[in-house]
């Protein structure tokens, strides 16, 4: 009998990956709110205090999908990939994972043979959690 793996999101993995976003967006706002002023002639006063204000609003959403997905649970046990969150408990069978990779911001992405993607967020160690998926799904010893 293999031991149970479980994952969970990380607050560090969230808070820096938003950090991180937040910075490009504002940074790329204000680019174009310099190139919008160099284009109609306006005083690029304004830029700054909007760049902040849509950031923000970016920063908000943020926090609300934090909010719904930080008591997520992942659990590979028995065969299957057991999914327990908010609105309950699902489980995918491993032989409907067709493919397991990761993305930025520590997220691992699955995919099933429907061709349904679904994202496990806020990993700490996104790649050892793929690579304990695949693993398991191909039959080989996870952990």
């Amino acid at each position: 009998m293999t031991p149970r793996l479980s994952w969970a999101p990380q607050r560090a993995v969230f808070i820096r990956r938003a950090a991180i976003n937040a910075g490009v967006t504002f940074v790329i706002l204000l680019a174009l709110g310099i190139a919008l002023s160099l284009f109609v002639d306006l005083p690029a006063l304004w830029l700054p205090p909007t760049a902040l204000l849509l950031t923000a609003g970016f920063l908000f959403d943020d926090a609300l999908r934090w909010r719904a997905s930080k008591y997520d649970r992942w659990h590979l046990d028995e065969g299957h990939l057991i999914h327990e969150g908010a609105e309950g408990s699902a489980q995918i069978p491993l032989a409907e994972i067709d493919r397991v990779f990761t993305r930025m911001g520590g997220h691992v992405v699955l995919e099933l043979t429907s061709g349904q993607r679904i994202a496990i967020g806020n990993l700490p160690f996104p790649r050892k959690t793929a690579e304990a998926i695949d693993a398991a799904r191909r039959g080989g010893t996870s952990g």
